[in-house]
């Protein structure tokens, strides 16, 4: 798939770790599992408003589940450190990064 091969930087402790295709689509999947499952994306967060408000319009829901809903999700989120949140980023970035690179484009980028 990719021309180069992702290469995770080290530091003076830990070499530079080249990645195969297939450790980059375990990344991917990795990545899309903690940001689908914890709520680490903001696009997830917005999706799971949305719904929330959709269904609270429609009826389907009440006041206080709602709440105790956007509640739970909050605490869901709050419950994973900082520092997995920061990884996520940091990999997250590197690998759209290695995609740009490759020329691996975004559907809504066409």
């Amino acid at each position: 798939m990719s021309e180069a091969p992702m290469t995770l930087t080290g530091d003076l402790n830990v070499p530079d770790m080249p990645m195969t295709d297939a450790q980059v689509n375990h990344l991917r999947r990795l990545l899309a599992w903690m940001r689908c499952e914890w709520m680490l994306d903001p696009d997830m967060q917005r999706g799971m408003m949305n719904a929330l408000e959709t269904m609270h319009a429609s009826g389907d829901i009440s006041d206080e589940y709602a709440t105790a809903e956007v509640a739970r999700r909050a605490e869901q989120i709050n419950q994973v450190p900082a520092y997995v949140r920061q990884a996520v980023k940091m990999l997250t970035k590197a690998l759209r990064d290695h995609e740009r690179r490759a020329g691996v484009v975004d559907a809504e980028a066409r």
